[in-house]
């Protein structure tokens, strides 16, 4: 509990969503500290508690039947797990995987429940979020069901080298509605051109500005 309490206190995002929480739910969270690659929930499966990221990054994923994993997103600080299927009471839509050493707050569902009904500021941080999510959920709908193979690839680059300093060349992979040869084609001929620069396991962007005028003639 002391550890937790030092959290809300010292971290800003925390403490913004849990400084209303009632004392008594607070006393039944727990705080995990997971390595990366080793925390994982299966789509399908059903879990009794929600989750809040403290630190690190965790990838939102779907597998499709033949093993192909698409990438839907990737949390870090702030982000809930779990709070969509708490609200239904049913199974998990997406996978999750720890891609970091990571520091989670653990609630229990029913808890996690009480806590929305007694909390008002909590309540108008979780509509907002929901609302993001769909929005963001409607925009990757329209990149995957509208946008070219080389447009996705390109869009994919640009978001994850907005949101992370090292860009992952398997989840580049992963977002793209194509196989992997498609994508890593696309990839080479960024490469050719001098756009991005692919490594073994990461991807660098080298002109932000023409990746960009290349997406636009497409």
């Amino acid at each position: 509990m002391e550890e937790l309490l030092w959290i809300i206190e010292s971290n800003k995002t925390i403490n913004y969503m849990l400084k209303h929480c009632p004392y008594n739910i607070l006393s039944k969270m727990e705080l995990l500290h997971v390595k990366g690659k080793k925390f994982y929930l299966s789509q399908g499966s059903t879990y009794l508690s929600v989750y809040i990221i403290v630190s690190g990054k965790l990838k939102i994923f779907v597998s499709e039947e033949n093993g192909r994993q698409i990438l839907l997103d990737i949390y870090e600080e702030g982000n809930l797990i779990g709070e969509q299927e708490a609200f239904l009471n049913t199974s998990y839509s997406a996978s999750v995987e720890s891609l970091t050493d990571c520091l989670l707050i653990k609630i229990p569902n029913t808890y996690f429940l009480e806590w929305i009904n007694l909390d008002k500021h909590f309540n108008q941080q979780l509509i907002q979020s929901l609302c993001e999510q769909m929005y963001e959920l409607t925009n990757r709908a329209a990149k995957y069901s509208l946008s070219s193979v080389k447009e996705q690839v390109i869009t994919t680059i640009i978001d994850l080298d907005e949101a992370h300093e090292k860009i992952d060349k398997k989840l580049v992979v992963e977002s793209v509605s194509a196989t992997p040869r498609s994508v890593y084609r696309i990839l080479n001929e960024l490469e050719r051109l001098s756009f991005i620069q692919v490594n073994p396991k990461t991807i660098s962007v080298i002109n932000k500005e023409k990746l960009l005028i290349e997406r636009k003639k497409i």
